[in-house]
């Protein structure tokens, strides 16, 4: 699988996941799906095109790929991917994501390495 683009944030929200995902949704334009992972844990997960693909990680959890940590002593990791096939600009997927962040008011938002 080649990656166009790969990037990842890290920031606090006192939302719920699931709290999250009925704001996003309700937000538009993607649609967020609340997933179980035993390798991640919990997680939300949005695909808004063919090759893109948005998820977002609660920290500390505990999966099989061992402990989430994060910046603070809790809070969330975002991972977005692009892949070389879609015609999508990490510009428009980023503009979408932090409008969504702003709408569960987080804070501390955080460039960070992709965690995949």
């Amino acid at each position: 699988m080649s990656l166009k683009a790969y990037w990842a944030y890290a920031f606090g929200c006192e939302q719920t996941l699931e709290d999250m995902r009925s704001v996003f949704n309700e937000a538009g334009p993607w649609h967020w799906e609340l997933r179980d992972s035993a390798w991640y844990g919990d997680y939300l997960n949005a695909n808004p095109t063919r090759g893109v693909r948005a998820r977002v990680h609660e920290y500390p959890q505990i999966g099989e790929a061992g402990k989430f940590v994060g910046l603070q002593q809790k809070g969330f990791l975002a991972l977005l991917q692009i892949k070389d096939e879609s015609s999508t600009a990490q510009a428009e997927v980023d503009e979408v994501f932090r409008e969504l962040l702003q709408r569960v008011n987080v804070t501390n938002i955080t460039d960070i390495e992709p965690y995949d």
